[in-house]
């Protein structure tokens, strides 16, 4: 198996841009918003996900007139110095964000449903569970998560269609929550978390056209915005802003309220191997994306002999946090630190350069140079 990706069509791009955006709805994002920011904490992620949005549209300008991936359009515009750079960058997100999603999913499945379980062994499954689908190469991860899409919205929607009779509208006032200063961080950190998208463009090659892309994106992650933005609001409508704060896991949490009968019982251990599916594939693609960037860089004609090693090294950094808070906070200093500024960074500086090398191949048609 090469580090090519092959070809990739829109329902694979939706798929793989829902699938590393989608995940935080199973973490403990929803809570630590409205920590922050209380009841208007549903905005943080709209917010970022507008700018996610309109950043990842600046790569499309510029591959839409430089056609390749990122990291040889960078190369092209800004020198080989630049495109190292961004290529570390984009690494350290993928592998960092595969290693905390990793500790985070077996930590949350060792809460709620393997509580006996030694936590190892947990971490154990989850890398090679992900390993084995980077084995079987992008194409078929892809199309696998492209099946269990639909079955994820679904469930979400039936998670919010049978809590209906426990909304409180009310909960959501005032419509400022804590003050809108406060959203500031959360949004900081969420617009961080929105960097991985960039996987798309340094798969471009693999897509047919810049607009299938495009395409990707705008469904991809405008659904993925949508389901983590009602999730939020079903959340603070359910918990409030106070009680949610203080939740771990907002979205077993709400998945525990629903009770349909005395025979039908305990939904949330459906809702438990949803996640479970659902981190592993989001884990194999971002570690997919940090090994096929190094691939890229190096020039090498393969990434299956580095699978085992990086999904070694995965583990054992997972494993290393002291307790789910020390996890969090390295969570919120990554996005908020680390990814942020070079998510804001990265296409601004691309789409100047484009422009301003545009710009001079006009002087120098002209004459004017």
């Amino acid at each position: 198996m090469k580090y090519q990706s092959g070809r990739l069509g829109i329902a694979e791009g939706l798929a793989l841009v829902f699938f590393i955006t989608f995940p935080p709805i199973f973490l403990s994002t929803a809570s630590k918003s409205a920590q922050i920011a209380g009841n208007i904490s549903w905005l943080t992620g709209t917010l970022a996900a507008l700018i996610g949005m309109m950043l990842m549209y600046l790569y499309s300008c510029v591959l839409e007139r430089y056609p390749g991936d990122l990291i040889s359009t960078t190369q092209n515009l800004l020198g080989q110095l630049m495109a190292w750079i961004i290529s570390i960058f984009y690494f350290t997100v993928f592998f960092g964000l595969a290693t905390l999603w990793t500790r985070q999913f077996a930590e949350n499945t060792l809460l709620t449903a393997l509580p006996y379980t030694s936590f190892d062994i947990v971490i154990l499954w989850y890398g090679i569970g992900s390993a084995l689908l980077i084995y079987a190469g992008i194409e078929a991860l892809c199309r696998a998560a492209y099946v269990i899409m639909p079955f994820c919205i679904i469930a979400l929607l039936l998670v919010f269609a049978l809590l209906l009779p426990m909304y409180k509208p009310m909960y959501l006032l005032p419509w400022q929550g804590k003050g809108l200063a406060n959203i500031l961080t959360p949004t900081i950190n969420l617009v961080g978390a929105s960097a991985q998208l960039a996987l798309l463009f340094i798969l471009a090659p693999a897509f047919q056209t810049i607009n299938t892309l495009r395409s990707a994106l705008l469904f991809g992650f405008g659904g993925s915005a949508i389901m983590r933005v009602s999730a939020v609001v079903v959340f603070i409508m359910v918990f409030g802003s106070a009680v949610g704060g203080e939740k771990t896991l907002p979205f077993y949490e709400m998945a525990r309220l629903i009770y349909l009968n005395r025979y039908i019982q305990r939904l949330e251990a459906i809702f438990i191997l949803l996640w479970v599916i659902v981190g592993i594939i989001a884990i194999a693609l971002c570690l997919y994306g940090s090994l096929y960037v190094i691939a890229k860089l190096f020039k090498l004609p393969t990434i299956k002999p580095l699978i085992p090693a990086a999904a070694l090294t995965m583990m054992q950094l997972a494993i290393l946090p002291q307790d789910t808070n020390e996890v969090l906070q390295i969570e919120s200093a990554f996005f908020g630190s680390f990814c942020a500024p070079g998510a804001v960074f990265f296409p601004t500086v691309l789409l100047l350069a484009f422009l301003f090398k545009g710009r001079k191949k006009v002087c120098r048609s002209r004459g004017l140079d």
